[in-house]
């Protein structure tokens, strides 16, 4: 990292050209001058849910889950943390999206740093695409 004034840092990143197209695409379709500030979104982004997490109380989130049912073991895995998470779960969806692919919606309840241990578990299963943990409250 290089400092090029004091109100900002220059950062340099690496990343796969077909996630810099998309971000691009974003960019242009949300009106953003430049990179720096959409960047700069999404880390608020996501430094605010960290800090959810450390919030206190009850929080009640979904989990949606995007996975490839065909990968070997992918379903029973998510199952099974599901049922190790049984007691904050409160329902779970599941939707048939293509031959491959299939979506999970899960509601749940307790405190943040556990929506969170759910969402992480969920989302370093191999074969799961896509996770997103949403507050709801």
């Amino acid at each position: 990292m290089h400092e090029s004034n004091k109100y900002a840092k220059r950062v340099s990143l690496s990343l796969p050209p077909e996630l810099v197209v998309k971000f691009d695409a974003i960019i242009i379709k949300k009106a953003y001058l430049n990179r720096s500030k959409a960047v700069a979104d999404v880390l608020r982004d996501w430094i605010s849910r960290d800090e959810w997490v450390q919030g206190k109380g009850v929080k009640v989130c979904t989990i949606s889950i995007l996975y490839d049912h065909g990968m070997r073991g992918v379903s029973d895995r998510i199952t099974e943390i599901q049922h190790r998470f049984g007691a904050s779960i409160i329902a779970s969806m599941h939707v048939h999206l293509s031959h491959d692919d299939c979506l999970e919606v899960i509601t749940a309840k307790g405190s943040a740093r556990e929506m969170q241990e759910i969402a992480d578990s969920l989302a370093s299963v191999r074969g799961v695409r896509h996770c997103k943990l949403a507050v709801v409250r």
